[in-house]
């Protein structure tokens, strides 16, 4: 769940106090009313007198009074005043850019400030006959941000691609780059995709994530699902498959998994694209496709290092899918992601790049889909409010269901006799009911016996 926005802040109180200073300090300007000066402060009062930050903010508190003239400064506590200077900022700018008063540079900046402060995950730069729509896409959902003139848009591309290392001269191809967007609370990683379209080039910018990964039973999982993935992790060897659409959280449970590994008596590697996050303990590799360096040529490398838990960061052709399946089969623990609609459908994507389940199933440990659904408002009950932005939620929470293999129910599948009725031992599997798994095992073949380990109270995904 995120935290409540800081309060907007007046134009007046903005103006009196310079914007180094506030970000100097951790200040939101707020009011200036009847000679007092109101600021936030993440801590308004209580702070040791050593503590450097609050001598810090006296400073310049008192720097603020003799610019301000004559007027009282009175404190209150704000939630991320940093986050609600940014926001301010961004604003203010945003709407100078929409009439062009403003250059392109500031407008980057601004875009993403904006997202940073309302803790968005992505920026999307959509070209249009007008100009440049901005949207912010926050829980799931698109925002509207901005539309800026035409005349600023291809200048506004441009900055970004110089900013993340690419071409600027080239309109006709997609190109994928990365670049650092520094903040007063720490820099910020972004992921640049650009891509010609009929009136420009959009762009779309992923920030990543902050700070190492939650703890796996801190990610919101169902219970169930969170133990059948501590177990897969402590097993020696086999396939650890999570799958879901982008955005449903599967690298993040991933990290949170190996955060559980990395560091012990086990050596830990990744291959990644890109690193989104640092997990301690582990050797990280991004993938460089323009150096040679795709899935399949790192995996081979990595495998030269006598690693124990290879993450595969995703699945995504037939060459790769071999590979880590025979790491799999050769002593190593392989966690991966797909692109499947849900756990049992996971078998068959991998058929489809090449792994039949006949060669699939011996070495699956366990499957788990994942979806990330939004959070209604506690603050207005998905009325619509200003702490969640008229939207109506805030924060999301992960819906999952998951497939942990073992002997009676690998038996189970490689006997079905045919795809059907493999999904429906897997269906019964991913959501178990007292009649569920005999009923497909009397459709799907020969009666077999055998405990199943699976389970998922969050509801089908």
């Amino acid at each position: 769940m995120r935290p409540p926005p800081p309060p907007a802040p007046e134009a007046a109180a903005l103006a009196a106090v310079p914007s180094t200073l506030a970000r100097r300090a951790g200040l939101l300007p707020l009011t200036l009313r009847d000679g007092v000066l109101r600021v936030g402060t993440a801590a308004a009062s209580g702070t040791a007198p050593d503590d450097a930050a609050a001598r810090r903010r006296a400073e310049v508190l008192e720097e603020v009074r003799v610019r301000a003239g004559a007027v009282a400064v009175e404190t209150v506590p704000v939630v991320d005043p940093v986050a609600g200077l940014l926001l301010a900022e961004a604003g203010r700018t945003l709407a100078s850019a929409t009439t062009g008063g403003t250059d392109a540079v500031a407008v980057v900046d601004a875009a993403l400030d904006a997202a940073v402060g309302r803790d968005a995950s992505d920026v999307h730069l959509e070209p249009t006959p007008e100009g440049l729509r901005l949207r912010l896409r926050r829980d799931g959902d698109l925002h509207d941000l901005a539309t800026l003139p035409a005349a600023l848009r291809d200048a506004v591309v441009a900055r970004i691609k110089v900013r993340a290392g690419l071409d600027v001269a080239e309109r006709r191809a997609a190109q994928d780059g990365r670049m650092v967007h520094p903040t007063p609370g720490g820099d910020v990683a972004v992921r640049v995709a650009t891509l010609p379209a009929r009136h420009g080039e959009r762009v779309t910018l992923r920030l990543l994530p902050r700070g190492p990964a939650a703890a796996l039973d801190r990610l919101g999982l169902p219970g169930a699902v969170v133990a059948a993935l501590a177990g897969a992790g402590a097993a020696r060897d086999g396939l650890v498959v999570l799958c879901g659409p982008t955005g449903s959280g599967k690298t993040t449970t991933l990290h949170a998994l190996l955060g559980r590994l990395a560091g012990g008596s086990r050596a830990v590697m990744t291959l990644e694209d890109p690193v989104e996050r640092e997990v301690p303990g582990a050797t990280q590799t991004q993938v460089d496709a323009a150096a040679g360096l795709t899935f399949a040529a790192g995996l081979r490398h990595l495998l030269r290092h006598d690693p124990d838990v290879l993450l595969v960061g995703e699945v995504r052709d037939a060459e790769t899918a071999v590979l880590a399946l025979e790491a799999a089969r050769t002593g190593h623990l392989v966690l991966t992601t797909l692109h499947a609609v849900d756990a049992p459908g996971a078998v068959d994507r991998l058929a489809d790049l090449g792994l039949p389940a006949a060669r699939v199933v011996p070495v699956l440990r366990l499957i788990v889909a994942q979806r990330l659904h939004a959070v209604p408002c506690p603050g207005c009950a998905a009325g619509g409010c200003r702490d969640c932005d008229g939207t109506g939620t805030r924060g999301r929470t992960a819906v999952a269901e998951a497939v942990a293999f073992d002997a009676a129910l690998r038996a189970d599948v490689l006997g079905a006799p045919d795809a059907a009725g493999r999904r429906r031992l897997l269906d019964a599997a991913a959501h178990p009911r007292p009649d569920d798994l005999p009923a497909a095992r009397a459709a799907a073949g020969p009666a077999r016996t055998g405990a199943v380990l699976a389970a998922a109270p969050g509801g089908r995904t």
